[in-house]
């Protein structure tokens, strides 16, 4: 957002490291203006502006729409635009960049709808105004955690925005959590979960359960979808960051099998050469050779 004064909560460990968002989130509380006032979103980061009073506009790629109080705005990363409050005009304002808003998901039956509405942009829903209070002071509260940053404020901001991105999915499509995600939904969902815990060796039941959904129904529904089993795709992601990591780091191979979440470097060889056909150990050197071959090649002398 144009407005530096933002608090800043800086995200860490693994996650934040291996992708490439924006590195913090901001929130604060907008009230009347003298003059209009604009914010700039240049995709890095997921918007949501709470609007209790006034009016404005906002340009999200070739759409262009008036607002009014009470609504909802919700940019999710990726998109381009503005938005242009009126003089006078009162609200609440956070952006949020994907890796923590993935780590702040809510989990079971709600995971995969809320990750469909939010995947999609929000212009201006209206919405009642003791709604508009409320979320308002949900974004209040991440503020001040991001102002305090005391022990723990990262888990508080995570649970706030839990909050808030179930409060947008009610808004956006009010449907009762009884009802069933069709296969497509659940196959996104479970491959999205995969990107973010598949480090942690969740079980199937532990992806199912999340996702709302019974073991059968998944396995069913990703057979289906890929023509694999889910705990086949979850070992190719885990195979594809174990090559990455001995291709390019120089991390011991007992280090990149507690990195990607063994506890025993011994299962993590077997598991790597039952997956691939060779040891991590053999994989590595045949990279090696593969690099003095190329260097020592007719195409690279002189």
């Amino acid at each position: 957002m144009a407005n530096s004064n933002f608090p800043q909560l800086h995200t860490s460990g693994s996650h934040a490291s291996q992708q490439n968002v924006a590195p913090f989130a901001e929130a604060r509380l907008f009230q009347g203006a003298l003059s209009r006032s604009a914010w700039t979103f240049r995709g890095t980061r997921n918007r949501v502006f709470i609007i209790l009073s006034g009016s404005g506009q906002i340009r999200l790629g070739t759409r262009e729409l008036p607002l009014t109080a009470p609504s909802l705005v919700w940019a999710p990363a990726g998109e381009t635009g503005s938005i242009i409050f009126d003089a006078g005009a009162e609200g609440a304002a956070l952006a949020v960049p994907d890796v923590l808003l993935g780590s702040s998901m809510p989990t079971g039956a709600v995971f995969a709808p809320v990750r469909d509405v939010i995947s999609q942009p929000i212009l201006g829903a209206p919405i009642p105004l003791a709604e508009a209070r409320k979320l308002s002071g949900t974004i209040a509260t991440i503020e001040q955690e991001l102002k305090a940053a005391q022990p723990g404020a990262q888990e508080v901001v995570r649970h706030h925005l839990a909050l808030l991105l179930i409060a947008i999915w009610r808004i956006a499509t009010p449907v009762t959590l009884k009802s069933q995600p069709s296969p497509r939904t659940i196959v996104r969902g479970f491959v999205h979960l995969v990107e973010l815990h598949n480090r942690e060796h969740w079980t199937i039941e532990h992806y199912a359960e999340t996702l709302g959904v019974t073991a059968d129904r998944l396995n069913t529904a990703v057979r289906r979808t890929t023509g694999r089993t889910p705990m086949e795709l979850i070992h190719a992601r885990l195979i594809q960051e174990a090559t990455t990591l001995l291709d390019s780091s120089t991390l011991q191979i007992s280090e990149a099998a507690e990195a990607l979440g063994f506890k025993d470097a011994a299962y993590f060889s077997r598991f790597f050469k039952r997956m691939s056909g060779v040891s991590p150990r053999a994989y590595r050197q045949g990279i090696a050779l593969k690099q003095v071959r190329s260097e020592t090649s007719y195409a690279a002398w002189p």
